[in-house]
């Protein structure tokens, strides 16, 4: 008996890319707390006092630590970092892309997938992250001579001081997380439209998170985002609810080009391929 064919599900690939650039960064900021805290502390300890000439010696010692961990060296392990994520982050996409025609068809659509086209879009992913790395370094130790001048000039212990830098330590320690998800959400979404265009699919149905966090949903966190995911699932541009066409993407509010995990900053939506002769 000849199979049935099924309408594809929403394509979610496996959390591993996210999981291990997550870690990857939380293990840089506490690598760069840790030297810190092994460098500063001690002077703030035996040495500080509201009379202490401390500044030009801390301020050095904090660009030395930056420089540490922004030069070529670690430039090269952030590349590392980033071009192994990335090429995770595509295995893992392009099998589930796969598998989710596959079970709609019946036939085995990995043989169509090639990286023809997809490596200019890689190396642009690879050197954005690594800018994004760079970023949290120089970021952080900015921050941290912010804190401690700060709490210095306003005559604050010690222990306010350790405590201001904990708590940009934290504030980092959610950056870091913030882009590994919001950066592995836009690498998936791209690579599912790069497979879904390589395999000839020419529709796709946008598929939110359908919780109080999707963008726009009116009894949701984020009522009033500029770009409204909960509206862009719903709209009908001619396809049915929420379908548009994969060389164009969707429209909303004057953004034009939309495609799920890309809409917005941190976008959890994502597509759901519609296959001509099973899907319309």
């Amino acid at each position: 008996m000849k199979r049935r064919p099924k309408p594809a599900k929403p394509i979610r690939p496996k959390d591993t890319a996210e999981r291990y650039y997550r870690g990857q960064l939380r293990a840089l900021v506490q690598e760069m707390a840790k030297a810190v805290d092994a460098e500063l502390t001690p002077i703030l300890k035996a040495e500080y006092t509201a009379d202490s000439p401390l500044v030009d010696r801390i301020i050095a010692m904090l660009n030395r630590l930056a420089a540490r961990f922004i030069g070529t060296a670690y430039a090269n392990q952030a590349y590392r970092l980033a071009q192994s994520t990335l090429s995770m982050a595509e295995a893992d996409s392009t099998a589930a892309f796969v598998s989710s025609v596959n079970r709609a068809v019946g036939v085995d659509m990995g043989r169509l997938m090639t990286n023809e086209g997809l490596q200019n879009y890689l190396d642009a992913a690879v050197a954005e992250n690594v800018a994004l790395i760079k970023s949290i370094s120089s970021d952080y130790f900015s921050k941290i001579e912010q804190a401690v001048m700060g709490g210095m000039r306003a005559g604050e212990s010690t222990t306010v001081i350790a405590k201001r830098i904990q708590a940009e330590t934290g504030a980092t320690y959610k950056r870091a997380k913030f882009i590994a998800r919001d950066q592995l959400a836009k690498a998936n979404g791209d690579i599912f439209r790069k497979r879904q265009q390589q395999a000839g699919i020419a529709r796709f149905r946008w598929s939110t998170s359908r919780d109080e966090r999707v963008s726009g949903n009116p009894a949701g966190k984020y009522p009033n985002a500029k770009v409204k995911c909960y509206q862009i699932a719903r709209q009908d541009v001619g396809f049915g609810a929420g379908v548009y066409l994969i060389n164009k993407g969707a429209s909303y509010a004057g953004e034009i080009g939309l495609f799920p995990g890309r809409s917005h900053v941190n976008c959890r939506c994502v597509m759901v391929p519609l296959i001509e002769g099973v899907d319309y």
